[in-house]
């Protein structure tokens, strides 16, 4: 069985770039291209580090790019948070001062505030739910906002993290389990609302303490995807891996506007086509190596729990996800029904 992975087919998403597509493929392209006097150069900027997803998929966007182009188009990665946080990166993209970033979804909460429940817990089931919400025609008022007031746009596709489970020392499979269970949380206030109103009690640990806190009985329990769970080493300091499924963590591709409608149409295509191929080879290795860590967390003796009634979960949580929604364009049991 696949832990907590949806495998179903993914599809060539070109429209929420707005822009189209030809049908071009990148050889297609490539042969368009020719003669330039010079290059167009990209920055991607990111607060994340070498090795991680977001990163992997600018890294894969250069090689297509500079391959296809023929270095026309000249990419350069900047990690790390060489240029700030993931907020200070956004708004640097926004000016123009990088052409490009890779992040979460922190633009859309920026420049998309009435749909900023694409960032929050329990709502979507899967990755597949998450994708046909914001291709859906009603969500595309967040993609003309992200456009209009961050002068920019998502690239390709939603980039797979994994989901987020519960690790614990006892097994959970229904909500009653986490009742009154110190939970380390990040201090982000929908979360820690959605959490109370299961029934545990969030803990504000930060992330470097994560582990000698659950060591030292600081908090009891923790939630990630598992990436972040194996990198932790938490199967050291927690005995059970329950598979809530309860966030879906993706990250993404995002370009200045002004500077992709700068481009000609061949390097517009290629942008399109390479977004489109990086993400999608990006999220597939990203699945396969969460089946890895699955098993290596396994073998270390900690137990996943795979029959969670994750459905209990999501009722748990309802009231007070249902009031955030006053909030937001929208009722969530629209939302859900997509």
């Amino acid at each position: 069985m696949a832990h907590g992975s949806d495998y179903h087919s993914r599809r060539t998403v070109l429209k929420r770039t707005a822009v189209g597509a030809s049908g071009l493929g990148l050889t297609a392209v490539a042969g368009c291209l020719g003669g330039g006097s010079g290059a167009n150069e990209i920055t991607i900027a990111s607060t994340y580090e070498p090795g991680h997803v977001v990163v992997d998929a600018a890294e894969e966007f250069k090689s297509i790019v500079e391959e296809e182009s023929d270095d026309e188009l000249e990419v350069t990665v900047s990690e790390g948070g060489a240029y700030g946080g993931e907020e200070e990166i956004s708004d640097l993209c926004r000016e123009g001062t990088v052409e490009a970033h890779a992040d979460s979804r922190w633009p859309y909460m920026m420049y998309a505030e009435n749909y900023s429940f694409v960032n929050i817990p329990i709502v979507f089931e899967d990755y597949d739910h998450l994708t046909r919400v914001t291709e859906h025609e009603d969500f595309q008022p967040a993609h003309e906002e992200m456009r209009s007031d961050g002068n920019q746009f998502m690239m390709g596709e939603w980039i797979y993290r994994g989901l987020r489970h519960f690790t614990s020392n006892e097994p959970v499979r229904e909500p009653s389990d986490v009742d009154g269970i110190e939970l380390r949380l990040p201090e982000i206030d929908e979360w820690v609302d959605i959490w109370s109103e299961i029934g545990a009690n969030p803990t504000p640990v930060s992330l470097d303490e994560l582990y000698s806190g659950l060591q030292t009985g600081v908090v009891e329990a923790s939630e990630g995807d598992v990436p972040q769970i194996h990198s932790f080493n938490l199967q050291e300091v927690q005995d059970y891996l329950s598979l809530t499924g309860h966030h879906v963590q993706v990250g993404a591709l995002y370009m200045n506007d002004e500077f992709y409608q700068g481009l000609d149409d061949a390097h517009q295509e290629l942008v399109d086509e390479a977004s489109v191929e990086a993400t999608q080879q990006i999220s597939a290795d990203a699945r396969e190596n969460e089946e890895t860590l699955f098993q290596e967390l396994e073998d270390a003796g900690m137990e996943i729990i795979e029959d969670v009634d994750q459905d209990a979960f999501r009722n748990a949580a309802e009231p007070v996800v249902e009031e955030m929604f006053g909030d937001w364009a929208g009722e969530w049991d629209d939302w859900r029904q997509i």
